[in-house]
C-alpha cells in the first residue's frame, strides 16, 4: 500500500480501508494494542515514520518512535467498529488485566460502556469518612471494602455471567479453554481489585453524571484518587471541579492541579490549601492573591523542596525579614533568591546554613554575599549541612588548614579535597584515603 498520509487521522483511515475481513476478526479478538505491538504496530510504525517530528525523534530516540504506531492503531479502531466506545479517547485503564479484550466484547455486543447505565441508588456507598471516629476507622473501611466488593460481584454477574460469556466470546472466536481459563480469571480478579471500582466510574466518559455526583461525595475516596492517581485526574468529567469541597481534596493532596479549575483560582481558601502542598500552585492563581502576605507566609513555610521567592508570586517578599526567616527554616537554601540586603546579612547567613537539607544542597553558600563568603566560621557551618559543599568557598577558604582538617576528620566529604588547593593537596596528599589519593595525584600531575 502506498503511503499518502499527512496526519495520524489520515494515516488511521488509511489502515482501516486496507484492513481485510480476517484483519477485523483479528482485532475484534484483541482490540488492545499491547497485543500487535511487534506485529501490526510495528508495520504502522515503519510506514509512518515520515509523520514524525525530526526534532523530537532526535530527543526521544525509540520512544518517541514507538508511540506513532499506537497513537494510529486507536485512531483507527473507531473507524473499523463505529459502535466501538473503549478507546475514543486512548482512555487508559488502572490496571494491566485481560479486561481490554472483554470490555471490547461487551462494546461490541451492546454499543456502551457497561457501566453507562448504573445509576446513584445502584451504587454502594458508605457513610463519609468524615462522619466518621477514628476510633473506628478499622470498621469504617472493612464497611467500605465489602460495600465496594458487592458492587464489583455485581459487574462481574452482569458482563461476564457465564452463558453470556461464552456466547459472546465464542462468536469472537475464544476457545473452550480459553473461556474458561478468561472467565474465571476475571472474576477473581474483580474480586479481588474491588477498591477499584468506583474508579472504573470516574474514568468513563459515558457513565453516569449522577452516580460520577454521588461517589465524589465519599471525601475519602476521592482523597485516596487525587493522592494516588493524579495523572490521571485530567480524563474526569470537567464539572467536577466545579464543586469547591472536591477542589479543595484534590489541591490539598497536590496542589498543582489548581491548573484544572480555573473556577477557584482566586479563591482564597482553595489557593491557601493549594499553596501548602506547593508553592508553585501559585502559578494557576488569580494575581489579585499574588500580595496576600497569609498566603505568602503558607509558601514559605512549605518551601522545603522549592524556592519559593524564584516563583514570581513571591518575589516581592524576597526583602521581608518575616517572610525569608519562615522560609529559610523550611530549607536554608531560600536564601538563593532573597534580597542583596538579606545575603549580606550575617545572622541570616547562620539561619539558613542551620537550616540546609538535602534539596538543592549547593545553593545556600554559594548565594551569600563576597564577604560572607570569605568567613571561616561560615565555612564551617557549611561543612556540617547534610550535603556539605566547597562552591561558593573563596580561595582563601580553599587554602585553609582548618577547612581541610575538617574534610579529613569527616570520611563522608573526603573527597571534596579535590576542590582544595594545591599547596593544601599536596601537605595532607598521605593523610587522605588511598582513593582519593590516587584521584588527588592525577590532578597534580
Amino acid at each position: 500500500m502506498e503511503n499518502k498520509a499527512k496526519n495520524y487521522e489520515e494515516a488511521a483511515a488509511e489502515c482501516a480501508v486496507a484492513l481485510t475481513d480476517e484483519d477485523k476478526k483479528n482485532l475484534q479478538l484483541h482490540i488492545d494494542y499491547s497485543y500487535h505491538h511487534f506485529g501490526y504496530g510495528m508495520y504502522l510504525r515503519n510506514h509512518y515514520m515520515y509523520l514524525l517530528d525530526d526534532e523530537s525523534l532526535e530527543i526521544w530516540g525509540e520512544i518517541y518512535s514507538d508511540g506513532l504506531g499506537e497513537s494510529i492503531f486507536y485512531l483507527m479502531l473507531p473507524i473499523v467498529f463505529p459502535e466501538f466506545k473503549g478507546y475514543e479517547n486512548d482512555i487508559r485503564r488502572l490496571t494491566d488485566t485481560p479486561f481490554n479484550d472483554l470490555n471490547a466484547c461487551y462494546y461490541l455486543k451492546f454499543g456502551k460502556n457497561f457501566i453507562a447505565d448504573i445509576t446513584p441508588e445502584k451504587f454502594f456507598l458508605v457513610p463519609d469518612r468524615k462522619e466518621i471516629d477514628d476510633d473506628d476507622f478499622d470498621d469504617w473501611w472493612e464497611s467500605y471494602l465489602s460495600e465496594n466488593n458487592k458492587y464489583a460481584v455485581e459487574i462481574a454477574e452482569r458482563i461476564w455471567e457465564y452463558d453470556m460469556f461464552k456466547q459472546t466470546a465464542s462468536a469472537l472466536g475464544y476457545s473452550q479453554s480459553e473461556i474458561e481459563e478468561t472467565h474465571q480469571f476475571c472474576k477473581k480478579i474483580l474480586n479481588e481489585r474491588c477498591f477499584f471500582v468506583p474508579l472504573e466510574i470516574l474514568f468513563a466518559k459515558n457513565a453516569n453524571p449522577d452516580t460520577i455526583k454521588a461517589i465524589m461525595k465519599n471525601s475519602k475516596l476521592i482523597e485516596w484518587l487525587f493522592s494516588e492517581h493524579s495523572s490521571e485526574i485530567k480524563q474526569l468529567p470537567s464539572y467536577i471541579f466545579d464543586n469547591k469541597d472536591v477542589v479543595k481534596i484534590m489541591v490539598s493532596n497536590k496542589g498543582s492541579l489548581l491548573e484544572l479549575s480555573q473556577k477557584y483560582s482566586g479563591d482564597y481558601d482553595v489557593v491557601l490549601t493549594a499553596v501548602k502542598d506547593t508553592p508553585y500552585a501559585m502559578d494557576y492563581a488569580d494575581k489579585s492573591l499574588w500580595g496576600n502576605r497569609i498566603i505568602a507566609e503558607e509558601a514559605a513555610k512549605h518551601s522545603e523542596s522549592c524556592l519559593v521567592f524564584s516563583i514570581e508570586a513571591f518575589k516581592q517578599f524576597n526583602d521581608d525579614d518575616e517572610i525569608v526567616k519562615l522560609a529559610l527554616q523550611a530549607n536554608g537554601a531560600n536564601i538563593c533568591y532573597a534580597s542583596e540586603r538579606i545575603r549580606a546579612n550575617y545572622d541570616m547567613a547562620v539561619f539558613a546554613l542551620q537550616h540546609q537539607r538535602e534539596i538543592y544542597p549547593n545553593s545556600a553558600f554559594e548565594s551569600l554575599s563576597p564577604q560572607l563568603r570569605c568567613r571561616k566560621d561560615l565555612a564551617m557551618i557549611e561543612l556540617q549541612a547534610p550535603v556539605p559543599s566547597l562552591d561558593g568557598f573563596s580561595d582563601e577558604l580553599l587554602d585553609d588548614d582548618d577547612v581541610a582538617q575538617q574534610l579529613i576528620d569527616n570520611e563522608k566529604i573526603t573527597w571534596l579535597f579535590y576542590k582544595m588547593s594545591d599547596r593544601i593537596k599536596r601537605k595532607y596528599l598521605d593523610r587522605l584515603p588511598e582513593n582519593v589519593q590516587s584521584n588527588i595525584r592525577e590532578q597534580l600531575q
